[in-house]
């Protein structure tokens, strides 16, 4: 009996503490829940999966086949890091970025509810769920701070302090003039704003099936140039001449050649995308 009682105690004492324990982790949670949300939203957007950190993984994967050289080993552990790091900030920036047809989608969706209803600030609010995000984000800011100031121009303000897109000016310039003219008008200027939207979206379709070719082909280079470096740590009779002093420096320039070359090409072409978009 009393070796029961004593197992007794313990399971209520050991129920007991891990109740408390779940308590106190689910108030840390919701305490610290906002501050997680933005820690990661800083270093992880929402596009970025697992998939972004293959680089890392990868280059501690091929460091470990490459024991003994030291100095191949730091630059595919250094390069890892880079690459990812330089993964991350693409997809933030590819996140950020305002596309052209995003801002058509938030116009046609306004233009179709605006003429049953003028009111800039509640059609707005009703067609905000119809754009995704980064778009949608910057339009619940300006309809926030309109319904917290009650201030027309400090809300259109807000947008533009997050954003220099020259349609998305255009279409607050438009809103901004509203309130001076008739849903006519509001409605010509958004048809004409929709003109050049389509006029340039256009053009960006016939920028993209351009770059199409170039980037297919730099892509195989790519990948040929990764298959014969990455065949080296793999095989073991190609990676044995790597060990000696020599041997690595020569792999780490051909590797450092190769990345330098990838990176530039990948730039340039983010840097025409983005004009385009």
């Amino acid at each position: 009996m009393a070796i029961g009682s004593d197992l007794l105690n313990k399971l209520l004492i050991g129920s007991l503490l891990l109740t408390i324990g779940v308590l106190v982790l689910d108030e840390l949670r919701q305490y610290l829940a906002p501050a997680l949300q933005r820690y990661r939203a800083r270093l992880m957007p929402g596009p970025v999966t697992w998939k972004t950190f293959l680089p890392f993984i990868a280059a501690v994967i091929f460091a470990l086949l490459m024991w003994g050289a030291v100095l191949i080993q730091v630059c595919l552990l250094v390069l890892g890091v880079v690459m990812t790091i330089y993964s991350i900030r693409r997809t933030q920036r590819q996140q950020e970025l305002l596309a052209s047809r995003q801002v058509l989608q938030l116009i046609l969706a306004f233009r179709s509810m605006y003429q049953l209803q003028p009111s800039v600030f509640s059609t707005l609010d009703r067609v905000k769920d119809k754009v995704g995000e980064p778009l949608r984000g910057l339009v619940d800011v300006m309809i926030q701070s309109f319904y917290l100031t009650s201030s027309p121009e400090r809300a259109f303000a807000e947008l533009r302090e997050r954003t220099d897109n020259v349609y998305l000016n255009q279409f607050v310039y438009i809103l901004e003039m509203s309130e001076g003219a008739t849903p006519d008008a509001v409605v010509r200027a958004l048809d004409n704003l929709v003109d050049r939207l389509r006029t340039h979206d256009e053009l960006r379709r016939e920028s993209e099936s351009s770059l199409t070719s170039i980037t297919g082909q730099t892509s195989v280079l790519q990948r040929i140039a990764a298959a014969i470096i990455l065949a080296v740590p793999v095989v073991p009779a190609l990676r044995a001449p790597y060990h000696s002093t020599v041997g690595q420096i020569a792999f780490v320039v051909f590797l450092s050649i190769i990345l330098a070359g990838s990176y530039y090409i990948d730039r340039e072409i983010g840097k025409l995308m983005e004009r385009i978009s």
